[in-house]
């Protein structure tokens, strides 16, 4: 039985695969933002990291 660590890295690891599938088959496509799609989609602010007890 997988723990949740594994779980979860076996779903990105599909989820990857996937997208590259995707990207060979040309149905998507990976690009940088431009100037003005950054301006309108700024990045978000991290949360700020709780201390450990």
């Amino acid at each position: 039985m997988a723990n949740n660590a594994e779980r979860a890295a076996e779903q990105r690891k599909v989820k990857l695969e996937e997208m590259e599938r995707q990207i060979k088959q040309g149905t998507l496509k990976v690009r940088k933002m431009t100037v003005a799609e950054r301006k309108l989609n700024p990045p978000k602010p991290r949360p700020e990291r709780r201390g450990y007890r």
